[in-house]
């Protein structure tokens, strides 16, 4: 009647994934690395600073132009010479 097929046996498909082999890192990587990261501190800090100042001076100058019309009771004129007297 029906023809019985013999069963295949059954092999797995065994698939291994090879990763990219990874780049080495040597000392001089390690050297440039850091030198980078010290740069990028010192160009931030750099950058801070001059802010900063710039900020100072200009608040100095404003300053000193909001007090123009101050400085009648400001100066004691320490190195004014001592009356001759007569």
């Amino acid at each position: 009647m029906f023809a019985v097929q013999p069963a295949q046996p059954f092999v797995p498909i065994i698939v291994k994934v090879v990763e990219a082999p990874t780049k080495e890192i040597n000392p001089a990587d390690v050297l440039l690395g850091s030198l980078g990261i010290t740069g990028l501190f010192l160009l931030g800090a750099a950058l801070f600073g001059f802010t900063l100042g710039g900020a100072l001076i200009l608040f100095k100058r404003w300053q000193a132009a909001r007090d123009v019309g101050d400085q009648d009771g400001e100066v004691f004129h320490l190195t004014r010479p001592p009356r001759p007297q007569p």
